[in-house]
């Protein structure tokens, strides 16, 4: 028997994709078999929480429509059962998550319930982000800074790669180039003709290692980088320019040699690891005390902290916490270190501080997989439920645009953007941290200019050949085209729009070379940043997919076109040229991309 349903479909469901808890919810079928009495519909809450419905025929023949509301948050599946006049039933399910098929024991379909106040910050659609590796990214003139604890190692060339285990045997993370607050504050006018309205910097507290994700104090800025005052004018002189500052919090797991660990006795303060009297001893799992403690992935610089602990609930998210404490001196929200190992009390006790402090503010969360759809720690995630997170980093939507680059499946392409668009909260949807490259992946130009990864031994020194890196290139201008597109917020890591190369870490985290890169592509950038913001609206609308053979088509809030073809003839495509290659007279060539407004 035929049945017709298409979750993605609005004459089928609508709203599109996830609900608001208590949002009508219509849903429409229809039937080959004519003479159902009618069509019912059953929710099913992971809890065993079930709730269903029913769809009734209209004056149409086969057809069956009804509405309901799911009062409960959360991720549920649903499936339908046709009933015939006799109360036989039909079953119906889906193969394909999208479309109905006729059958007992079939997949169902999922459903996203979220909060019905949560809500996200409406001007930060259509925005840009850049993100920032402070130690990396330019050295200003620091006069005055405090003694840096711990074995550093200096580098005296800018222009040196970072460091690792290949050149220093013992190295653990502890070379610096210098790059500091007042450097970052004097780019600020570079960072405006990009367009960038939100800076995410990675860890900027006090630490011995240059990536700072091994916190040594909360309440220190670290010394190379500056000091409060520091942190607050560059906050301040960001603002006047229109663009705002977000740190990156770092509460699973703090330094071994941190004040409130003190493994080498760094501190003046009486660490958990000198004495079961610390302060801050039940901040920490020992499981032989004092050597053998829980630590991050089994790195023992990186003692996993419990992050309900009392204590530690108070030091992060009470009345006086660091989550407060940085936001008044200026931040605008966080970026949360592997929120998907943070426990779901500390990070509702984090929000509401938080959205207490600025409700305008932002938290994203660190989640490489869909979200919603995360399991950690044997139980259902909850970030995007609206008690969390506001939104997350978008590693699923880097590897689709990726994966299209070198494939040309724009079918598979649309069928990755679709997934998550039906599955995510509009709210969460709507400033999603769309990445091409971070401090923990190779860059992008990397990934689309190389012919394969090198082995980790093998990055140190290696670098792409002028073939490759303007192959790199060539693709990169279509993934920012893309990235600039999709809905969300885009993230350019610092040096990408200059071509910066680099592999794994460390060597995606080199220094900027200010006065060189790729200025064309740097300019290319430009151009992304100023119709983003001149058509912001449209980029903050409503977004429609389509791909097949070859043949991808965006569109943004009715009258933005991103166009692309993988096809080997040229395609067909209507629209007035804002950007791109290969566009003319109504055709777009092979390999050719463009934005068009759509008059």
């Amino acid at each position: 028997m035929m049945v017709v349903f298409n979750s993605r479909e609005a004459e089928y469901k609508r709203p599109f994709g996830a609900v608001r808890a208590g949002e009508p919810l219509f849903l429409r079928m229809v039937l080959e078999e004519q003479n159902c009495r009618l069509v019912r519909v059953f929710f099913r809450y992971e809890d065993g929480v079930e709730v269903q419905g029913e769809l009734l025929p209209t004056a149409v023949p086969g057809e069956y429509c009804g509405e309901l509301r799911l009062e409960k948050e959360g991720l549920c599946f649903y499936r339908f059962e046709a009933v015939r006049p006799d109360g036989s039933p039909i079953y119906i399910g889906t193969t394909d998550g999208i479309h109905a098929m006729v059958g007992e024991w079939l997949p169902e379909w999922r459903q996203t319930v979220y909060s019905a106040d949560f809500d996200t910050p409406a001007d930060l659609a259509g925005g840009i982000w850049y993100q920032i590796f402070p130690d990396r990214f330019c050295k200003g003139a620091l006069p005055y800074q405090r003694p840096a604890k711990g074995t550093r190692i200096y580098h005296g060339n800018w222009a040196e790669r970072p460091y690792f285990v290949q050149d220093r045997p013992d190295f653990k993370g502890n070379d610096f180039f210098g790059g500091n607050l007042p450097g970052i504050m004097e780019k600020l006018p570079y960072l405006k003709e990009l367009g960038i309205d939100l800076i995410y910097l990675n860890p900027i507290f006090e630490s011995g290692e240059n990536h700072r994700y091994s916190t040594a104090d909360y309440e220190q800025i670290d010394p190379l980088l500056g000091d409060d005052a520091d942190f607050e004018a560059l906050c301040q002189a960001a603002k006047e320019q229109g663009i705002r500052i977000v740190l990156d919090g770092v509460f699973s797991h703090t330094g071994a040699n941190s004040r409130y660990f003190n493994r080498e006795g760094l501190y003046d303060s009486l660490g958990a690891y000198q004495s079961i009297h610390s302060p801050y001893y039940h901040w920490y799992d020992f499981k032989e005390y004092p050597h053998k403690y829980e630590s991050w992935w089994g790195f023992d610089s990186l003692p996993c902290v419990n992050e309900l602990a009392p204590d530690f609930m108070r030091y992060i998210n009470g009345e006086q916490g660091i989550a407060r404490r940085w936001m008044e001196k200026g931040a605008y929200g966080w970026r949360l270190d592997v929120a998907d190992e943070l426990p779901d009390g500390f990070l509702e006790a984090f929000r509401k501080r938080v959205k207490e402090t600025n409700p305008e503010s932002i938290i994203i969360g660190e989640v490489w997989e869909n979200a919603v759809e995360k399991v950690s720690y044997g139980a259902r995630r909850k970030f995007l439920l609206g008690h969390q997170c506001d939104t997350v980093m978008n590693y699923p939507w880097l590897e689709a645009i990726v994966s299209l680059l070198k494939s040309g499946n724009t079918s598979a392409f649309a069928a990755a953007v679709l997934d998550l668009m039906e599955c995510y909260p509009q709210p969460a949807l709507r400033c999603l941290m769309n990445i091409l490259s971070t401090h923990d992946t190779a860059r992008i130009l990397n990934r689309l200019g190389a012919d394969f990864i090198p082995p980790r031994a093998m990055q140190a020194d290696n670098y792409l050949s002028p073939d490759q890196r303007e192959r790199g290139v060539a693709l990169l201008k279509k993934a920012a085209m893309l990235q600039f597109t999709l809905p969300g917020i885009p993230c350019i890591f610092y040096g990408d729009e200059i071509a910066m190369e680099g592999y794994g870490d460390p060597y995606c985290r080199g220094t900027y070379p200010w006065g060189g890169g790729d200025r064309e592509l740097l300019e290319y950038y430009k151009q992304l940043g100023a119709i983003r913001k001149e058509y912001r609206a449209a980029f903050a609308g409503d977004c429609t997919v389509c791909g097949s053979g070859g043949r991808l088509i965006i569109e943004r809030g009715g009258y933005i076109r991103l166009a692309m073809n993988f096809r080997s003839k040229p395609m067909p495509v209507e629209g007035t040229l804002l950007l791109g290659e290969g566009y003319a007279d109504g055709f777009l060539q092979p390999g050719g991309y463009a934005w068009l407004k759509i008059e």
